[in-house]
């Protein structure tokens, strides 16, 4: 009976091909139709193409299976050119076997192929990058070969035999690495365990692949549903898209066959790809500040190809079918970037990062400490990327805000981050894991509201600069405030609100009740009451000096990655930031954003209902209050205590603070420790003759150190 499914499967499998594919799919010689060839079938859907070869035959060398144009002496850590050969060699392969190519079983060009395999294996050029070695080169060549088997000529065995060899040999072992590096390794390991019929090894893959989707403390899934790799460093985007797009691969290889995804395994999965991961992606593009090094690389923020690894999650999760295909619709741009979407707020007290969703905009900040690395710029890539990691935030309504943007962005003024604006970005003291300083950069979340705090300090290359940051988020609106700032930089000292792609529409300010439109160039205001520009309306209490940009800025994509081109680039930006002057004491700001503004008129009925008060915003202190939904949000950076009106809250420690649902009797508190110190916390609350107090115990709480906690106190 087993038997009988299986020629089942692979008549059905052969079926598609035939039809979406126009590949051949003559079985290999032996036979064997069983597991391995029911993953190899699926292999070959997965990767089917009709390639066009004129080109790249011009290019063949019929002396030594070579291709004159490629450099197999270089050892560039970028875009590997000896890689070339085999993308070349493995579009011959899909011309010869696809029965629509006009080179379908064409000898002169299975020689060719035989030739240049030859030639590959006996050159074995060699990448100081490690990863074109041990993932990139033996991949294709294995989904070569598992194409190749379907060929009305087969590789010899001996040629075959050494190319699988030098895949085991060069290839490594994916137990010894973690995260998305680990599911790279394994797929290659699958793609040579099919071929040489290899139970053990082939399990052994599967296994690493299935071992990879677990919580972990080191590279991987953490436990806030985030995602790390090269150390503490987040990586939701880049990294993460390799673990999805590999995972997800090969659990679709494996539907239906004894080595299936477990249960448990898909649903960390799940969870991870539509809590935080595609969470991150506003209509089809990614938040610049979840990429990595990524970011510094041409069309990385636009993510529509991740809508396979959702396609893929349709059939595997079918519980979250609905789910996924909403994502699907926004990614393939069916559907509005708002599409389905519901309102909440994490804070990722493993990743130091905070997101922020409502179907209106999506906002988030990302912080670093002595508990996570800095954004990186190794291999040439990202080279301007010093303050990304300093409360960065993105403000995004259509998802395409900053699309492409980062060629000509002054990286000093990177949105959100309070930062000297030096003459020359410095270079962190690492290229990969260099970790932040603070001790002190966290939130507290209810699931719907939040706040988030930063103690920043940087002594590094001369910055000298010192901030308390915090970010306070409701339904409508986010306030961003500032305290302490301090710096002995002989630069001046911006708090830059957004720096974006200008609008079509002008942007506009309003000062002492008149509206006018904020003309191109650079543009001062002394205390603005606010400026609207692309539907996100910024609030500015009085007393702030605000610098407007609104100009065409050059640069180009070499300036931030290496391997990319020296051509110039032009787009029109406009930048909010706030000037602090040189060396500033004790200064402070503030700032409200207020995303899906269309008009003045919404700007002026917003700001008229006066939902929000700003209580206080010193270096010790900072509170804010909803007073539509009674919510209270206070960071505390050491044991303080705040008193308005009947209401006074004292803490024995540095904490962030939820207070919301206060009746007479009692009141709902939300609690988070910003500095993970693992020790108590109390905070006691009176209002007018009643009081009540909570120990909030962090003792215990180890990885869960930064999570929130939740009670309810009596007021008596």
């Amino acid at each position: 009976m087993k038997i009988t499914i299986h020629l089942i499967i692979v008549f059905i499998m052969s079926s598609m091909i035939s039809t979406k594919a126009n590949a051949s799919t003559r079985p290999h010689p032996s036979g064997n139709n069983n597991d391995f060839e029911v993953l190899m079938q699926k292999i070959r859907i997965d990767f089917a193409k009709n390639p066009s070869i004129d080109e790249d035959l011009k290019k063949y060398n019929e002396a030594d299976g070579s291709f004159t144009d490629v450099d197999y002496s270089s050892i560039q850590r970028t875009n590997w050119p000896p890689l070339e050969h085999i993308d070349r060699l493995y579009n011959f392969v899909f011309a010869y076997t696809n029965p629509n190519n006009k080179y379908y079983k064409d000898e002169d060009l299975f020689t060719k192929i035989e030739q240049g395999l030859e030639y590959w294996h006996k050159r074995n050029p060699w990448c100081h990058n490690w990863w074109y070695n041990q993932i990139a080169e033996p991949q294709r060549l294995g989904i070569l070969l598992i194409q190749m088997r379907t060929g009305e000529k087969q590789l010899n065995r001996e040629l075959e035999n050494k190319i699988l060899e030098r895949i085991k040999t060069d290839g490594g072992n994916p137990a010894k690495w973690t995260g998305a590096n680990r599911t790279d390794i394994s797929l290659h390991w699958i793609y040579r365990a099919c071929l040489s019929e290899n139970e053990a090894d082939l399990k052994f893959a599967l296994e690493n692949v299935y071992n990879s989707i677990v919580y972990t403390t080191k590279e991987g899934f953490q436990h806030d549903n985030s995602y790390f790799q090269h150390g503490q460093q987040l990586y939701i985007g880049g990294y993460g898209d390799e673990i999805l797009k590999g995972v997800t691969q090969i659990a679709m290889y494996a539907k239906g066959t004894q080595y299936a995804i477990p249960q448990d395994k898909l649903a960390l999965l799940s969870k991870f790809m539509r809590e935080t991961y595609y969470s991150t992606i506003r209509g089809q593009f990614m938040l610049f500040d979840v990429l990595g090094r990524g970011v510094s690389r041409p069309g990385t923020t636009k993510k529509t190809h991740t809508a396979l690894f959702a396609k893929r999650m349709v059939e595997l999760d079918p519980a979250h079918a609905d789910e996924f295909k909403e994502i699907i619709a926004r990614l393939d741009g069916k559907q509005p970037a708002n599409y389905a979407l519901t309102a909440k707020h994490t804070h990722y007290f493993r990743g130091d990062y905070t997101l922020h969703v409502r179907p209106t905009y999506t906002f988030d900040v990302r912080m670093t400490s002595n508990r996570t690395a800095r954004c990186e710029y190794g291999n040439g890539e990202n080279l301007k990327t010093y303050f990304m990691s300093d409360g960065c935030t993105n403000i995004v309504v259509d998802g395409n805000e900053y699309d492409e943007i980062f060629p000509v962005w002054n990286w000093t003024r990177i949105p959100g981050t309070t930062a000297p604006q030096v003459d020359e970005i410095p270079m962190a003291a690492s290229d990969w894991q260099t970790l932040g300083t603070s001790t002190f950069a966290g939130g507290v979340s209810d699931s719907l509201y939040g706040v988030s705090a930063y103690s920043y300090t940087d002594s590094y290359a001369g910055i000298n600069t010192s901030a308390r940051k915090a970010w306070f988020f409701f339904n409508d609106e986010i306030v961003c405030l500032g305290a302490g700032i301090h710096s002995t930089s002989s630069y001046p000292i911006f708090t830059t609100i957004n720096q974006c792609l200008s609008s079509t529409e002008n942007a506009i300010v309003c000062q002492k009740g008149k509206v006018s439109a904020i003309n191109e160039g650079i543009s001062d205001y002394s205390s603005p009451e606010w400026i609207l520009h692309n539907k996100v309306g910024y609030i500015l209490p009085d007393g702030q000096q605000v610098i407007a940009t609104n100009q065409v800025q050059t640069g180009s994509w070499y300036d931030i990655n290496h391997s990319t081109s020296k051509d110039i680039t032009q787009k029109k930006v406009f930048t909010l930031c706030l000037n602090h002057g040189i060396t500033p004491e004790r200064a402070t700001y503030a700032y409200i954003v207020v995303p899906g503004i269309q008009s003045p008129e919404e700007m002026k009925s917003y700001r008229r209902k006066n939902n929000l008060e700003i209580l206080v915003n010193t270096e010790n202190v900072q509170v804010v209050r909803n007073k539509k939904d009674d919510i209270w949000q206070m960071v505390f950076y050491d044991a303080g205590e705040f008193t308005n009106k009947d209401m006074t809250v004292k803490t024995s420690k540095g904490c962030a603070l939820i207070i919301k649902n206060m009746d007479k009797n009692k009141a709902e508190v939300h609690i988070a420790d910003p500095a993970q110190s693992r020790s108590d916390i109390t905070v006691n609350i009176c209002t007018g003759k009643r009081s009540g107090t909570v120990n909030c115990d962090f003792s215990n709480s180890d990885i869960y150190a930064g999570r929130t906690q939740a009670f309810e106190i009596r007021l008596k």
